[in-house]
């Protein structure tokens, strides 16, 4: 009995060394290049960075393809594939890939297999395809026309001061949300794009080019919008703001609110402008010079204190100063170059803020002027005290 089993056992070994010897195994090579269907120019343009994906085996290429779902990064489960990238002209190579077959093609010594392809990049999706390998070559046969499931649009953001229609000149995060959903599904995450611009930018946005599984309606997403001067709360220089000009909801040119999202809806076009508006919050003390008193040298060294709101913003000292031409004549109880600091206000509904300035001489407040208004956009003030 035992020898029968031991006879039994080395025949099936015997047989099964036969089964395997009949498999030989090859190596090959290929490549090509993938380019936009849709390019209007000769040849059509290359891609850049397409994940190639090469499979030996037709359903483990199909079981990655059925798996992916639009919207996500590709990546495959299989055991084994070839991977490679395209270069800036949309050209690849997959130098090595390794099959094995019981009737090879040309006997022991050479074959030629299918190989079996996935195409990704995340503007065009996942795209199927198959080539013809040979082994011991390297050949440069595959041409894989990809056409685009994405859309980019390039935003030209500019911060828009109201009081001046001039770019921002502090610098301003934006904060800006694109949806990513389509039809089909309604789960897929926003994606947020951010960056930090001084009056002006360009900021590319990408999202799925149609909402139907059909391809007939495209999509234009409403993106939510916030942006702000990212810097400590005493630091604050500039601050989103309404403009009653072009948007007939507003009313006034009032800051917004902290937390707010503004929405607005972007064509499906390759570029977009994208006005933002604000106002300066903390400005400049502007500079003052005057008259203090008679024209007598008892006006000279007087000490003028100037306080915007209430608080301290410079000091300087009366004298003799030559008014007039070349040839003018000698005032006393003159000053200038008055106003040192910043001075802020977080609450106004115009383009312009206002403040009240105050004085005092030798440490007394004057009655004549009590106080003089000034406003954000005026940088300089003549004033007689007495």
């Amino acid at each position: 009995m035992f020898v029968r089993k031991c006879a039994a056992a080395f025949f099936c070994s015997i047989t099964m060394l036969c089964f395997l010897s009949c498999y030989s195994v090859f190596y090959g090579g290929t490549g090509g290049v993938v380019v936009d269907m849709e390019s209007t120019v000769t040849p059509k343009a290359g891609i850049a960075n397409v994940d190639v994906y090469a499979y030996t085996d037709s359903s483990q290429r199909d079981s990655d393809y059925k798996s992916y779902k639009e919207g996500y990064r590709f990546v495959p489960s299989a055991s084994y594939y070839g991977h490679t990238t395209t270069g800036a002209d949309g050209t690849f190579t997959l130098s090595r890939i390794v099959w094995k077959t019981g009737r090879p093609a040309f006997g022991k010594d050479a074959d030629v297999s299918e190989l079996y392809l996935l195409f990704y990049h995340e503007n065009y999706g996942l795209t199927k395809g198959s080539s013809l390998i040979v082994s011991d070559s390297t050949s440069d046969t595959i041409y894989q026309e990809l056409t685009a499931v994405r859309k980019t649009t390039a935003l030209s953001i500019r911060l828009v001061d109201v009081a001046t229609n001039a770019p921002a000149d502090s610098p301003v995060y934006v904060r800006i949300e694109v949806p990513q959903t389509t039809a089909a599904d309604a789960s897929v995450p926003a994606r947020i794009y951010e960056a930090t611009y001084t009056g002006t930018g360009v900021l590319s946005i990408s999202y799925p080019r149609w909402q139907d599984a059909d391809r007939t309606k495209t999509t234009s997403p409403q993106i939510k919008i916030s942006y702000y001067q990212n810097a400590e709360k005493n630091e604050v220089s500039w601050k989103a703001c309404g403009n009653p000009s072009v948007d007939d909801s507003v009313t006034d040119y009032s800051f917004l609110e902290d937390g707010f999202t503004l929405t607005k809806e972007i064509p499906g076009v390759d570029s977009y402008p994208l006005s933002l508006y604000g106002k300066r919050c903390r400005f400049p003390v502007p500079k003052f010079s005057g008259q203090c008193g008679s024209d007598a040298e008892d006006s000279n060294g007087k000490q003028i204190t100037l306080l915007v709101d209430g608080e301290y913003c410079g000091t300087v000292t009366t004298g003799p100063q030559i008014t007039g031409t070349e040839s003018g004549t000698e005032k006393n109880g003159r000053f200038s170059g008055l106003g040192s600091g910043t001075w802020a206000k977080d609450v106004y509904p115009e383009k312009y803020a206002e403040a009240s300035a105050t004085f005092k001489v030798d440490g007394e407040p004057t009655t004549s002027p009590a106080s003089v208004t000034i406003r954000s956009d005026v940088s300089s003030y003549w004033v007689k005290l007495n």
